[in-house]
């Protein structure tokens, strides 16, 4: 997926979720991202929510 496409699925989501009452940091946005780009796996983010980190 380009950087492109991402950011514009990104902000479809974000809006969406915003709309819900649910506010997405940077951090988040990184996190998210990396998952997608295949940087990090759906595993190791469910790690890091269950510590709380």
């Amino acid at each position: 997926m380009s950087p492109e496409t991402f950011e514009q699925i990104y902000n479809r989501a974000k809006y969406q979720l915003e709309l819900e009452g649910f506010i997405l940091t940077e951090e988040d946005k990184e996190v998210i991202r990396k998952v997608v780009m295949g940087d990090m796996s759906r595993q190791k983010l469910m790690e890091i929510l269950q510590n709380g980190k």
